[in-house]
């Protein structure tokens, strides 16, 4: 995924999901991105994601975040 594109997150509460590779990340806050990482956070606990493998990014609404 292009870092451009995933700089374009930054702010906004989304869903994302790593395919087989790992796990969905629901209701995720994009923190910021650097290189290929994502920082997200979730009820006060900040993760990385490698970019490389996400599959799937759902930007949520006011009503579903």
């Amino acid at each position: 995924m292009s870092n451009e594109l995933i700089r374009s997150l930054i702010g906004k509460t989304c869903q994302i999901t790593t395919g087989s590779l790992g796990e969905a990340f629901d209701k995720v806050t994009v923190l910021d991105v650097q290189e290929n990482w994502m920082q997200v956070e979730r009820k006060n606990k900040v993760r990385l994601i490698n970019a490389d493998y996400i599959t799937s990014v759902k930007i949520l609404d006011e009503g579903e975040a």
